[in-house]
């Protein structure tokens, strides 16, 4: 079996694997579906705005390490505000400062003066981790205090997605 048919078969057999979010209707806010299959909208989002982040920075001349890592702490603090943000209403614009605040900070790692390198990359890795572990708590949050918590990730493989619980 080809490289190419094994991907397909594992995606035909995971269904949360385009998406890192469970299937079911209490996440239903946070993924679209593609090609009949379910997509995390923020991946489909940050991604090719910091493809398109990048892009531009590049068309513009916008290389320098003093220009770009100080643009990339301000779009991920005006990334941050999604926490105080009620609604999914601005994922979109959030998610977009996420993806251009992506490409800066990798452009500015890979423009940093050599003695700061190793420190900004470490600095960039350490602030992704600690942002992706606060989002995967919020999710997790809400998987503990669904009734069907100790299927995970069983519970919404191939399922109805159910209906979000008000109370959350």
């Amino acid at each position: 079996m080809g490289l190419i048919s094994r991907v397909k078969s594992a995606i035909d057999r995971d269904p949360i694997i385009l998406s890192h979010h469970p299937l079911c209707g209490r996440f239903d806010d946070h993924v679209l579906k593609v090609g009949g299959r379910r997509v995390c909208i923020g991946c489909v989002t940050v991604y090719p705005s910091a493809v398109a982040a990048a892009l531009l920075l590049l068309a513009l001349g916008q290389t320098s390490f003093s220009a770009l890592f100080p643009l990339a702490l301000g779009l991920f603090a005006a990334n941050l505000l999604r926490f105080v943000a009620k609604g999914h209403r601005l994922s979109a614009l959030f998610n977009a400062f996420l993806g251009a605040s992506l490409a800066a900070a990798i452009l500015s790692a890979v423009n940093a003066p050599g003695d700061l390198r190793l420190a900004v990359v470490v600095f960039v890795l350490a602030v992704a981790s600690v942002f992706h572990l606060v989002k995967g708590r919020r999710v997790f949050k809400t998987c503990r205090r669904c009734p069907r918590y100790q299927e995970f990730p069983r519970c919404a493989s191939g399922a109805t997605p159910r209906p979000a619980d008000p109370a959350e």
